[in-house]
């Protein structure tokens, strides 16, 4: 499994991705994760997990705040998943190795 994550400009479009995922691909939702970047966005006193740079996103490099859409991927799904994420509009990260185990949450996103 493997976890990729988009970085969208407005809220619009990742809700798009969101939709394609699960409406023409029957991705679980539950799988997908969508948050605010930034690291104003993180819970005072926890570790930032929702900065651009902690899923491979570079400011200087079109990356910046926004909206992050993470999901949780079997191996043959990555590029259609990808595919759906960059028509809607998103940047996609380096995708990260995910938690083996079947339905658990990938320490990554």
């Amino acid at each position: 499994m493997r976890t990729i994550t988009g970085l969208f400009d407005s809220r619009a479009e990742a809700e798009r991705a969101v939709e394609t995922l699960v409406q023409q691909f029957d991705y679980p939702r539950d799988r997908i994760q969508v948050q605010a970047a930034g690291a104003d966005n993180a819970t005072a006193g926890t570790q930032d997990r929702r900065s651009e740079s902690h899923h491979g996103f570079d400011r200087g490099q079109g990356g910046g705040e926004g909206i992050l859409v993470s999901l949780l991927i079997e191996d043959d799904q990555v590029e259609k998943a990808t595919q759906a994420l960059k028509t809607n509009g998103g940047k996609i990260a380096e995708q990260a190795p995910g938690d083996q185990r079947p339905g658990a949450q990938s320490p990554d996103i």
